[in-house]
């Protein structure tokens, strides 16, 4: 049996448009914007055309607006599109937040979902060196926790990876109902 070294649990907030991404990491009553290090966005210039998806990271805890902003060198060609959906995550462990943990875990999530990524070519092919586990957690712009219908970028609610075998599983989690609900 594999020890699984890391596991990290990461909440998200989104489907936000631009404006409302903007919005949201100004509120007065939000931790501060320098708290969200990974940034999902995904939109589809016209139907004809596959969508495009990019996952980022800010390592640096000074904002996520001096990374995700009309300047970004794959969000401001998509800025022109009716539909720009963004999502914003956080360790939900602050203390977690360092710099290998916040790489680690954008390695995972690009070679897990290479295929969905249009975009991080670099990373789609580097290793990982050990087990890792990730359970993504989804909240909506009023930081309510999302469990029915969840609208959410292309990751699944849990990914583990097992670095012995190469091998990678996905799979969403349900609500379980107590009978005192």
């Amino acid at each position: 049996m594999e020890d699984i070294k890391h596991t990290y649990t990461i909440q998200w907030v989104g489907p936000l448009s631009y404006e409302e991404y903007r919005a949201y990491i100004k509120r007065d009553d939000t931790i501060m914007s320098g708290y969200f290090n990974f940034y999902y966005f995904e939109t589809q210039k016209d139907k004809r055309y596959r969508r495009h998806r990019y996952m980022g990271i800010r390592k640096k805890n000074d904002g996520i607006e001096k990374r995700l902003n009309t300047h970004h060198e794959h969000l401001k060609r998509f800025m022109d599109c009716k539909d720009v959906w963004i999502w914003i995550g956080s360790l939900a462990n602050p203390s977690l937040q360092k710099d290998k943990n916040i790489d680690l875990i954008e390695t995972l999530f690009i070679r897990a979902y290479r295929n969905m990524l249009t975009v991080n070519t670099r990373k789609k092919r580097m290793k990982i060196s050990s087990s890792v586990c990730v359970i993504n957690m989804w909240f909506n712009q009023n930081d309510e926790m999302q469990t029915y219908r969840v609208e959410r970028p292309c990751f699944d609610d849990v990914i583990l990876y097992y670095h012995e075998k190469n091998l990678f599983k996905r799979g969403n989690l349900s609500r379980i109902r107590y009978d005192d609900e």
